[in-house]
Protein backbone atom coordinates (compact mmCIF):
# COMPACT_ATOMS: atom_id res chain seq x y z
CA UNK A 1 0.00 0.00 0.00
CA UNK A 2 1.53 3.25 -1.15
CA UNK A 3 0.16 6.38 0.49
CA UNK A 4 1.45 9.92 0.25
CA UNK A 5 3.52 11.19 3.15
CA UNK A 6 1.32 12.26 6.05
CA UNK A 7 -1.85 10.57 4.80
CA UNK A 8 -2.03 8.00 7.60
CA UNK A 9 -1.83 10.73 10.24
CA UNK A 10 -4.49 12.75 8.40
CA UNK A 11 -6.75 9.69 8.20
CA UNK A 12 -6.49 9.10 11.95
CA UNK A 13 -7.39 12.76 12.58
CA UNK A 14 -10.35 12.57 10.18
CA UNK A 15 -11.55 9.42 11.91
CA UNK A 16 -11.38 10.94 15.39
CA UNK A 17 -13.03 14.17 14.22
CA UNK A 18 -15.94 12.37 12.56
CA UNK A 19 -16.33 10.05 15.53
CA UNK A 20 -16.46 13.07 17.87
CA UNK A 21 -19.13 14.67 15.68
CA UNK A 22 -21.41 11.68 16.32
CA UNK A 23 -20.47 11.37 19.99
CA UNK A 24 -17.94 8.54 19.79
CA UNK A 25 -14.39 8.15 21.07
CA UNK A 26 -11.64 5.99 19.64
CA UNK A 27 -12.75 3.23 22.01
CA UNK A 28 -16.34 3.06 20.74
CA UNK A 29 -17.76 0.84 18.02
CA UNK A 30 -18.73 2.77 14.89
CA UNK A 31 -22.05 2.08 13.19
CA UNK A 32 -21.29 3.10 9.60
CA UNK A 33 -24.96 3.72 8.85
CA UNK A 34 -25.08 6.28 11.67
CA UNK A 35 -21.99 8.00 10.23
CA UNK A 36 -23.53 7.90 6.74
CA UNK A 37 -26.73 9.46 8.08
CA UNK A 38 -24.65 12.17 9.78
CA UNK A 39 -23.06 12.87 6.39
CA UNK A 40 -26.50 12.83 4.66
CA UNK A 41 -25.64 9.71 2.70
CA UNK A 42 -28.25 6.99 2.27
CA UNK A 43 -27.19 3.38 2.67
CA UNK A 44 -29.23 0.49 1.29
CA UNK A 45 -28.83 -3.13 0.20
CA UNK A 46 -28.32 -3.49 -3.56
CA UNK A 47 -31.50 -5.57 -3.64
CA UNK A 48 -33.45 -2.33 -3.08
CA UNK A 49 -32.84 -1.60 -6.76
CA UNK A 50 -35.76 -3.95 -7.43
CA UNK A 51 -37.98 -1.02 -6.44
CA UNK A 52 -36.77 0.91 -9.48
CA UNK A 53 -36.97 -1.98 -11.90
CA UNK A 54 -33.88 -4.16 -11.45
CA UNK A 55 -34.86 -7.74 -12.12
CA UNK A 56 -34.35 -10.56 -9.64
CA UNK A 57 -32.10 -12.28 -12.19
CA UNK A 58 -29.81 -9.25 -12.45
CA UNK A 59 -29.72 -8.71 -8.70
CA UNK A 60 -28.96 -12.39 -8.10
CA UNK A 61 -25.98 -12.07 -10.45
CA UNK A 62 -24.65 -9.03 -8.60
CA UNK A 63 -24.83 -10.55 -5.12
CA UNK A 64 -23.46 -13.91 -6.30
CA UNK A 65 -20.20 -14.83 -4.52
CA UNK A 66 -18.39 -15.24 -7.85
CA UNK A 67 -19.30 -11.68 -8.86
CA UNK A 68 -17.31 -10.17 -5.99
CA UNK A 69 -19.67 -7.24 -5.42
CA UNK A 70 -19.28 -5.69 -1.97
CA UNK A 71 -20.50 -2.10 -2.23
CA UNK A 72 -20.67 0.92 -4.50
CA UNK A 73 -21.55 4.58 -4.32
CA UNK A 74 -23.95 6.02 -6.86
CA UNK A 75 -24.01 9.76 -7.44
CA UNK A 76 -26.87 11.88 -8.68
CA UNK A 77 -26.03 15.56 -8.73
CA UNK A 78 -24.67 16.48 -5.31
CA UNK A 79 -26.26 13.50 -3.56
CA UNK A 80 -24.96 9.99 -3.30
CA UNK A 81 -26.20 6.64 -2.06
CA UNK A 82 -24.20 3.62 -1.00
CA UNK A 83 -25.41 0.18 -1.97
CA UNK A 84 -23.99 -2.93 -0.28
CA UNK A 85 -24.28 -6.70 -0.67
CA UNK A 86 -26.82 -7.91 1.91
CA UNK A 87 -25.53 -11.49 1.63
CA UNK A 88 -22.16 -10.57 3.11
CA UNK A 89 -21.56 -10.89 6.87
CA UNK A 90 -22.07 -7.73 8.95
CA UNK A 91 -18.32 -7.39 9.56
CA UNK A 92 -17.61 -7.32 5.83
CA UNK A 93 -20.47 -4.90 5.19
CA UNK A 94 -19.11 -2.58 7.88
CA UNK A 95 -15.77 -2.49 6.06
CA UNK A 96 -17.38 -2.16 2.63
CA UNK A 97 -19.61 0.72 3.72
CA UNK A 98 -16.71 2.42 5.55
CA UNK A 99 -14.64 2.10 2.36
CA UNK A 100 -17.35 3.75 0.27
CA UNK A 101 -17.85 6.47 2.90
CA UNK A 102 -14.10 7.08 2.77
CA UNK A 103 -14.25 7.81 -0.96
CA UNK A 104 -16.93 10.43 -0.27
CA UNK A 105 -15.14 11.90 2.77
CA UNK A 106 -11.89 12.17 0.81
CA UNK A 107 -13.79 13.75 -2.09
CA UNK A 108 -12.51 11.24 -4.61
CA UNK A 109 -13.78 12.03 -8.08
CA UNK A 110 -16.57 9.58 -8.98
CA UNK A 111 -16.24 7.76 -12.25
CA UNK A 112 -17.48 4.75 -14.15
CA UNK A 113 -16.77 1.33 -12.67
CA UNK A 114 -16.48 -0.38 -16.05
CA UNK A 115 -14.89 1.14 -19.15
CA UNK A 116 -16.07 0.91 -22.74
CA UNK A 117 -13.72 -2.04 -23.18
CA UNK A 118 -15.51 -3.96 -20.40
CA UNK A 119 -12.52 -3.75 -18.07
CA UNK A 120 -12.87 -2.53 -14.50
CA UNK A 121 -11.49 0.94 -13.75
CA UNK A 122 -9.06 0.79 -10.85
CA UNK A 123 -7.10 3.69 -9.39
CA UNK A 124 -4.77 2.11 -6.86
CA UNK A 125 -3.99 5.39 -5.11
CA UNK A 126 -7.58 6.31 -4.29
CA UNK A 127 -8.46 2.71 -3.41
CA UNK A 128 -5.51 2.56 -0.99
CA UNK A 129 -6.57 5.85 0.57
CA UNK A 130 -10.16 4.64 1.01
CA UNK A 131 -8.94 1.35 2.45
CA UNK A 132 -6.73 3.10 4.99
CA UNK A 133 -9.37 5.63 6.05
CA UNK A 134 -12.02 2.89 6.32
CA UNK A 135 -9.73 1.02 8.70
CA UNK A 136 -9.11 4.18 10.72
CA UNK A 137 -12.84 4.86 10.94
CA UNK A 138 -13.63 1.34 12.11
CA UNK A 139 -10.59 0.76 14.37
CA UNK A 140 -8.77 3.95 15.29
CA UNK A 141 -5.12 3.45 16.23
CA UNK A 142 -5.70 4.87 19.73
CA UNK A 143 -8.61 2.51 20.26
CA UNK A 144 -6.61 -0.54 19.19
CA UNK A 145 -3.78 0.56 21.48
CA UNK A 146 -6.15 1.04 24.41
CA UNK A 147 -7.78 -2.36 23.89
CA UNK A 148 -4.58 -4.33 23.44
CA UNK A 149 -2.92 -2.51 26.37
CA UNK A 150 -5.49 -4.07 28.69
CA UNK A 151 -4.61 -7.58 27.56
CA UNK A 152 -7.49 -7.93 25.12
CA UNK A 153 -6.61 -10.26 22.26
CA UNK A 154 -7.13 -9.63 18.54
CA UNK A 155 -10.33 -11.69 18.35
CA UNK A 156 -11.94 -9.87 21.27
CA UNK A 157 -10.79 -6.53 19.84
CA UNK A 158 -12.41 -7.41 16.52
CA UNK A 159 -15.63 -8.40 18.26
CA UNK A 160 -15.63 -5.14 20.23
CA UNK A 161 -15.40 -3.08 17.03
CA UNK A 162 -17.67 -5.48 15.04
CA UNK A 163 -15.00 -6.03 12.39
CA UNK A 164 -13.27 -9.16 11.17
CA UNK A 165 -10.27 -10.45 13.15
CA UNK A 166 -8.20 -9.90 9.99
CA UNK A 167 -9.12 -6.20 9.85
CA UNK A 168 -8.45 -5.64 13.55
CA UNK A 169 -5.11 -7.46 13.33
CA UNK A 170 -4.14 -5.51 10.19
CA UNK A 171 -4.91 -2.21 11.95
CA UNK A 172 -3.00 -3.20 15.10
CA UNK A 173 0.02 -4.28 13.08
CA UNK A 174 0.05 -1.65 10.32
CA UNK A 175 -0.36 1.28 12.72
CA UNK A 176 2.54 0.13 14.87
CA UNK A 177 0.41 -0.74 17.91
CA UNK A 178 1.75 -4.30 18.13
CA UNK A 179 5.36 -3.09 17.88
CA UNK A 180 4.72 -0.36 20.44
CA UNK A 181 3.30 -2.84 22.93
CA UNK A 182 6.20 -5.25 22.34
CA UNK A 183 8.63 -2.42 22.97
CA UNK A 184 6.82 -1.47 26.20
CA UNK A 185 6.94 -5.07 27.41
CA UNK A 186 10.67 -5.41 26.70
Amino acid sequence: MTLRRGFKTEAEAISLELRAEIGLTADDRLDCVVLADHLAIEVAPITDLAIVGATATHLDRVVDEDMGFSAMTVYRGTKCKIFYNPLHPPTRNANSIAHELSHVILEHEPGPVIGDDGARHWDETIEDEATWLAGALLVPRDGALNMLSTGTDMTAGAAHYAVSPQLFTWRAQSTGVVAQLRHRAA
